[in-house]
């Protein structure tokens, strides 16, 4: 009769002592690896767009298509030896507040495509594997320059990078009955037989090749 309370007593001993043999799977140490892991693209949730310009890219199938672009480049350029991963995501994010303020441009489909197009070109000519086309240089009067500018025309549009007293001008190619003619919203550069006509934001003038 003394056997039954001995085994009783084991079992809830068993019992107690069985926790002790659980891994800590909430530990500190666990944790780290998903603290240190790289930025995560703000990519568009198309089951809630948040304004009206996403809600554009959710429905339009070229602009939903440069999303998953943007998307894809910005990992590879996270994934690079050496990025600066803060500094990109940084950049990531004030791109995507600029995207999400077109929706209270007059033309919303033009800003959002513009915005695609304009941060693949800076994460492309940002990547070393990207080859620098030469940098041509304008005689613009004194008080419009210094101008110069690289032309990639590898790049879907062909784009235009112009440094125009030190800020980064993006333009690209738009029909032309003659000479090469850039341009985005607010912006125009139209180059014939070595004159280039140019227009950033309503400052207006004239600049040469030779």
């Amino acid at each position: 009769m003394r056997l039954i309370p001995l085994v009783v007593a084991a079992l809830m001993l068993s019992a107690c002592g069985s926790p002790t043999n659980h891994p800590a799977s909430s530990s500190p140490s666990t944790s780290q690896p998903s603290a240190q892991a790289a930025p995560v693209p703000a990519a568009v949730d198309c089951t809630q767009p948040a304004n009206s310009a996403q809600q554009l890219i959710c429905t339009d199938s070229h602009l939903f298509d440069l999303e998953r672009q943007l998307q894809l480049a910005y990992r590879q350029a996270l994934a690079r030896p050496g990025a600066d991963q803060s500094a990109l995501a940084a950049a990531q994010t004030g791109w995507a507040t600029g995207r999400d303020n077109c929706a209270n441009n007059a033309d919303v489909h033009t800003c959002v495509l513009e915005a695609y197009q304009t941060r693949l070109v800076q994460l492309a000519i940002a990547d070393p594997a990207t080859p620098a086309p030469p940098v041509v240089t304008y005689h613009c009067p004194a008080d419009s320059g210094p101008l110069t500018a690289q032309f990639y025309n590898q790049f879907a549009p062909p784009t235009a990078v112009l440094n125009w007293k030190g800020t980064q001008e993006i333009l690209f190619i738009l029909p032309s009955g003659s000479g090469a003619r850039y341009g985005r919203q607010g912006a125009e550069y139209w180059e014939h037989q070595g004159e280039v006509k140019l227009d950033f934001n309503g400052t207006k003038f004239v600049c040469h090749t030779q």
